[in-house]
């Protein structure tokens, strides 16, 4: 059984020959630079060349030697090193920053930056006047579109890993407003002026729905899995309610998988950080094969009941290491026993793809990062 069949095998919930891995296979499954940096000079590997690409979460570009020591099954559709995702940088003082195509200004320190934060928004007023004179992004260009139809084909074509894609337009229903008038703002606004909000959301969704389809209509058949994301829970709790979010949310997510949904066979990958529980059941509701990052150290996330109660309606994309506190925090004998402990409430059955819950953070020990995947390695076949 080859990478692809691996993870086809998996999401289908039959158990493949091995539990399949992702490193890198999305922009919310990878790794740091700097921490990268620091495993590969660990393994002696070189280090030399390393590009971003994804600028806000300071993620490089994977290579090949890195990925196939680790036998990893998965790989992104992703733009080449050639300009596309090239971001100019601009000082500020202790600062540098830019500003992203929604005409928001992100800021990462100088020295000891981690990532590029959110801090000016291009709408700073919760008016209907300050909605309708916001200047909407373009789509993705046919160029850009064509170059990354190209990488899906060669990859589909002369490869065995499965392909996981994105409409890389921005975050979802949910996210992206916030993005674009501050998290503050957008949440005041759904409970003061519902109608701006769900205006809002409306566009968003509309946008994203005209963009997947282009690059769904170029790339669906290349892809096994589409990649979503749309955070609507924090670490204890959900960010808005159930009720306003089957009320508000539901329904949009539900547009675009259905829209995904005929022009692929890919799974849909959802991605939410934080207390997803108790929407579990909606997100299996509208279509959602995959549930990704599943975070274990969130409130109602533990591994065992998840698989128990939910793991014949939707995969589990993650959850193989706590990565907020035994990844960067443990020793290696702690990191060894947590990843025993996920394979074995996860596994069974199929459904489950191993990925350290999110991208593995700077200053996570490699000593740990390797004992995470030798433990993985060692516990990973059927």
């Amino acid at each position: 059984m080859n990478c692809r069949e691996r993870v086809i095998s998996t999401l289908n919930h039959k158990e493949p020959d091995r539990i399949p891995l992702d490193l890198g296979g999305t922009i919310i499954s990878s790794i740091t630079k700097n921490t990268y940096i620091s495993l590969k000079k660990y393994l002696g590997m070189e280090t030399r060349d390393v590009k971003i690409l994804d600028h806000v979460q300071q993620l490089p570009y994977i290579d090949e030697e890195l990925l196939q020591q680790l036998n990893v099954d998965v790989r992104m559709v992703c733009a080449d090193y050639d300009g596309n995702t090239e971001q100019q940088y601009f000082d500020e003082g202790d600062y540098y920053y830019f500003y992203d195509r929604w005409g928001a200004k992100l800021r990462m320190p100088r020295k000891n930056g981690h990532y590029f934060d959110w801090v000016e928004f291009p709408i700073n007023d919760i008016s209907m006047e300050a909605l309708n004179s916001y200047r909407w992004p373009e789509l993705d260009s046919d160029k850009f579109i064509s170059e990354l139809k190209e990488k899906a084909k060669y990859l589909y074509e002369n490869t065995i890993y499965a392909l996981a894609g994105t409409a890389i337009f921005g975050g979802g229903v949910f996210e992206q407003p916030a993005r674009i008038m501050g998290m503050e703002r957008f949440l005041t606004s759904i409970a003061l002026n519902e109608k701006f909000a769900n205006m809002a959301m409306e566009k968003i969704t509309e946008l994203y729905v005209e963009n997947c389809e282009r690059y769904l209509n170029e790339i669906g058949k290349y892809i096994q899995v589409f990649v979503y994301w749309n955070d609507i829970t924090g670490q204890t709790a959900p960010l808005i309610s159930p009720d306003t979010y089957r009320r508000l949310i539901k329904p949009k997510d539900k547009r675009i998988i259905e829209m995904v949904k005929s022009k692929t066979d890919a799974k849909f990958f959802y991605h939410c950080c934080g207390a997803a529980g108790e929407f579990i059941p909606d997100f299996i509701e509208i279509g959602v094969d995959i549930l990704n990052p599943v975070q274990v150290s969130a409130v109602g996330m533990d591994t065992a009941r998840l698989k128990k109660e939910f793991g014949n309606d939707i995969s589990f994309w993650g959850g193989g290491c706590d990565s907020q506190h035994v990844l960067p925090f443990g020793t290696p004998d702690e990191v060894r026993g947590e990843v025993k402990r996920r394979i074995n409430d996860l596994a069974e059955g199929g459904g489950f793809i191993f990925n350290a819950i999110h991208n593995i953070q700077d200053e996570v020990p490699p000593e740990n990062i390797m004992a995470m995947f030798e433990t993985f390695e060692e516990f990973r076949k059927y």
